[in-house]
């Protein structure tokens, strides 16, 4: 992936959210095909009509390369009002279901990462080193920041109604960033598809690997919740005194509460309070890095 820096980009502005993005939004930039790539990535910075730039943080022209328009601490004004339950689904690792149905009525601008392909969306041709850099920019985004891909890369059309962009099938550019990411700890398992047959890079990720040696360490690998599947619970449930089977089931949510419950108790260790809910989410998952002390498995029967 080649990575620039755009002339003039925005390295100031109004902040986006306080510990990283939760998801990404790949958009089509419609400028004319006429125009040349450097008057569209100056526009983007500018900003058009009434909207203020910078429009995206990344734009991929025809010939693959990414340039960064404007630094990832900066909110970008790409999204436009969209639908809660999208929003949600990134929060809670639920898969993108497709395009959305309603316009959608909250902003969520500084919670999302913008990347534009420079298209006019009417049909002009996206070569394929401009696709897989998209891919590539979007594989190294949800490492960075622990995003899950299948929940947390939508197209424009599935965020609201409102809008068409991209032309490509997000499905199965979903799938093709799966395959592109590498930090982000067994990410296709930690979701059961609703269609499995139609989602090959999950079904893959589902089939027995290996053994490897028990980690002690991971960066959030996105929400943990009860029919989770990863290597990432077995953590959580070493943490926790649960049965390390890697099958988030009942058991282990009542155990997931009760360790919430005890950090919440230790007024050294919590001066933020988790919510007692038996979810993993951003804030459990980074206090059992910070107090990475394995429980011992207690033998009672757990219901799983």
């Amino acid at each position: 992936m080649k990575l620039v820096d755009a002339p003039n980009k925005k390295t100031s502005g109004k902040p986006m959210r306080a510990g990283g993005p939760l998801g990404i939004v790949v958009h089509h930039t419609a400028s004319s095909k006429k125009s040349k790539d450097e008057n569209v990535i100056q526009m983007c910075i500018r900003g058009v009509n009434k909207v203020p730039g910078p429009l995206y943080h990344y734009l991929i022209s025809s010939d693959g390369i990414v340039w960064q328009i404007a630094g990832e601490n900066v909110k970008a004004n790409h999204a436009g009002r969209g639908n809660s339950s999208v929003l949600n689904g990134m929060i809670k690792g639920i898969p993108v279901k497709g395009k959305a149905t309603t316009p959608g009525k909250i902003s969520a601008n500084s919670s999302l990462v913008g990347v534009s392909l420079i298209n006019d969306g009417l049909g002009q041709d996206i070569p394929h080193p401009q696709y897989q850099a998209c891919v590539d920019i979007c594989a190294y985004l949800c490492d960075k920041y622990g995003i899950n891909p299948l929940s947390g890369v939508i197209g424009h059309s599935e965020w609201t109604s409102r809008k068409v962009d991209p032309t490509f099938d997000m499905g199965e550019f979903r799938q093709s960033v799966v395959s592109k990411t590498s930090q982000v700890p067994e990410v296709a398992r930690l979701v059961m598809a609703e269609n499995p047959d139609k989602e090959p890079a999950l079904v893959e990720a589902l089939r027995p690997k290996k053994k490897k040696s028990a980690e002690t360490n991971m960066n959030f690998p996105g929400t943990l919740r009860r029919g989770s599947r990863s290597e990432a619970v077995k953590l959580l449930q070493r943490r926790v005194g649960a049965k390390a089977d890697g099958i988030f089931g009942w058991g282990t949510k009542r155990k997931v509460k009760a360790w919430q419950k005890a950090y919440n108790r230790n007024k050294e260790m919590s001066q933020i309070p988790l919510t007692v809910d038996g979810f993993v989410g951003r804030m459990t998952w980074n206090a059992m890095n910070f107090v990475p002390e394995d429980r011992e498995v207690h033998t009672e029967r757990a219901f799983f």
